[in-house]
């Protein structure tokens, strides 16, 4: 996952004033990671490191000052989505996902945001693929918002992490709406792994925002009671919340209408199987009438009807063509053919 330009060991830095106005990009090293994470009063810094090695991670926890469970949980990777509080230090794991170019498919990976008075850090995990753009995200905030400082950043960067969210939504609600018309489509049998698929990238997205939706929803009163240090960020901060519980319920939906798609899907393969072992019967029925004509003649018994008749043959072929006759208009009323 790509978070910046940076390559290597070295890291993305911004300075934003206090009222919100980017002033300074640099890439830095390492290094010189303790000299650039201060900023001028009521503005912020942001770093911002791509995809780590334990001695990258070890020289910006000690750089930045960054909480030792922090540094464990970035380290080990494949957290779960939350929302954790250190005194006045904020820590989010997030996973952002994104639709391929033609839609068939999720990546997922994972982003890990620190935040204090005065300071914005990012690491991307190491794992999956993806284009997300910290920078970007912040450079789209809402008019005003990074002058609420470090979670004015923050606010950008969930918010984005969101707008992908609801992206992939988009796309696998066209891809729902496909399955629904592909299912009960009987020119189409090719149903089973474009289900399957389909279930795959619904759960991706419903673990990725529904454990989200309810870490930011457990930290509700925190985040509002922190934001009233900058008057005007609460509502932000609520609808950010609001759209997270959205997106969840949609993910949830979404479940509950493929859950409803599979249940069609295999209804409707059970009737098919249904339909071809009647049909394998009434063949087999019709096959057994003569078998069981003939086995019989073919005993030999001296007093069978018709075996002392020069024509007896042509009776017993008369009375196998009606009983099939019979036998076929029968099963052909019940609908076995």
């Amino acid at each position: 996952m790509q978070l910046s330009s940076a390559e290597g060991r070295a890291l993305s830095v911004r300075r934003y004033s206090a009222d919100g106005a980017f002033t300074q990009s640099d890439t830095i090293s390492t290094d010189d990671i303790g000299d650039n994470s201060s900023s001028e009063a009521g503005g912020f810094v942001w770093i911002g490191l791509a995809g780590h090695d334990p001695a990258q991670l070890e020289a910006l926890g000690t750089g930045v000052g960054l909480h030792p469970l922090v540094r464990d949980d970035i380290a080990g990777g494949r957290q779960q989505p939350k929302v954790q509080w250190f005194d006045e230090q904020l820590f989010i794991v997030l996973r952002v996902l994104e639709s391929a170019a033609d839609g068939s498919e999720t990546t997922m990976s994972e982003l890990y945001v620190f935040a204090r008075p005065g300071l914005l850090v990012t690491v991307g995990s190491r794992r999956g693929s993806g284009s997300f753009d910290v920078s970007a995200a912040l450079d789209a905030a809402y008019p005003g918002v990074l002058g609420f400082g470090t979670l004015g950043g923050v606010h950008a960067i969930v918010a984005r992490v969101v707008r992908g969210y609801l992206a992939v939504a988009r796309d696998i609600e066209e891809d729902l709406v496909g399955l629904e018309d592909q299912v009960f489509d009987e020119t189409q049998k090719d149903d089973t792994l474009r289900i399957y698929q389909l279930r795959r990238r619904i759960g991706r997205v419903d673990r990725a925002v529904t454990t989200l939706a309810v870490a930011f929803g457990n930290s509700r009163d925190k985040l509002v009671d922190y934001s009233r240090l900058h008057p005007g960020l609460a509502p932000y901060v609520l609808d950010l919340i609001e759209d997270l519980a959205g997106a969840a319920r949609l993910a949830d939906d979404q479940r509950s209408a493929l859950d409803g798609v599979i249940s069609s899907h295999e209804n409707a393969v059970a009737s098919e199987q249904n339909s071809d072992s009647r049909t394998i019967s009434a063949f087999a029925a019709l096959l057994a009438i003569p078998a069981v004509v003939a086995g019989i003649y073919g005993m030999n018994f001296k007093d069978l009807p018709a075996t002392n008749w020069p024509y007896g043959w042509v009776l017993i072929v008369a009375l196998i063509v009606a009983l099939e006759l019979w036998a076929y208009i029968a099963l052909k009323k019940r609908h076995w053919f």
